[in-house]
């Protein structure tokens, strides 16, 4: 196992610790299983984006396709898998929307800081090219081979969402159901974009955007379109208290 796949299991086991650690009593074991399950959606549809990006790497053995282990992983298929199973926990589970994503997004933000850091020490993932007179210019050898000295991309991204995250752990307490999980995931959609702006590694691209940043948009279009939810239901409901009986009902509150 390479340092990387190690950074990414220890972001992995941080953020289920986090999950039960925020469940209600004695529901801890149901929401574990849900962000393992979880997890495992996000790394599946990680990997199935590397193969369908580079099928000829599996042409000729395609039991390799599921060694994810050997390395090759997109993170914009981890966020479509992760999406669709979470999807799935709702339906099956029967629980709010806000409640489960306010549940399950303290997996992430731990696993995306370790991922960081583990492109970092992997050589992904690295940023532009700058002069070697900058203290902070970190020696990179790239995917060709060539070693040139680069923006310490993966060691400048790695800290400030690890601070993001906590502020916004700190801020979304006690707030609305869903509030925590929409905010937490425009932030990392944000801190996504400005980053990913800054790489300078090969990415597939969509729509003539790298991949990672048109997913950042998606992740983040999402996240603020949640927000306009959440805040108008509240704003309904704030109306619908001050409203007449009768208005409450007809306006609000159809009968069925």
């Amino acid at each position: 196992m390479n340092l990387f796949s190690l950074l990414i299991g220890i972001g992995a086991s941080l953020g289920l610790m986090q999950v039960a650690r925020r469940a209600p009593q004695n529901q801890e074991l149901p929401w574990a299983v849900s962000g393992l399950l979880l997890l495992a959606a996000a790394l599946a549809g990680a990997r199935l984006n590397y193969v369908l990006i580079h099928p000829h790497l599996f042409a000729g053995n395609p039991w390799q396709a599921a060694q994810f282990w050997s390395g090759g992983l997109y993170w914009p298929g981890a966020f479509v898998g992760a999406l669709l199973l979470l999807l799935i926990v709702a339906f099956t589970w029967r629980k709010p929307l806000g409640i489960l994503v306010d549940g399950l997004f303290p997996l992430f933000p731990p696993v995306a800081v370790l991922a960081w850091l583990g492109c970092g020490q992997a050589g992904c993932a690295y940023g532009k090219q700058i002069s070697d007179q900058f203290i902070w210019a970190l020696p990179v050898v790239d995917e060709r081979g060539l070693e040139a000295y680069r923006l310490p991309l993966p060691f400048l991204a790695a800290p400030t969402l690890l601070i993001a995250a906590w502020r916004v752990e700190r801020l979304s307490a006690e707030r609305t159901a869903g509030v925590y999980a929409c905010t937490g995931g425009l932030v990392l959609a944000l801190h996504t974009l400005a980053f990913s702006w800054l790489r300078a590694d090969p990415y597939p691209t969509l729509l003539h955007l790298r991949m990672d940043i048109a997913a950042a948009f998606g992740l983040g279009g999402l996240c603020l379109l949640g927000l306009l939810w959440l805040g108008l239901a509240r704003l309904r409901a704030s109306i619908s208290d001050k409203a007449p009986d009768p208005n409450r009902e007809t306006r609000f509150l159809p009968k069925e």
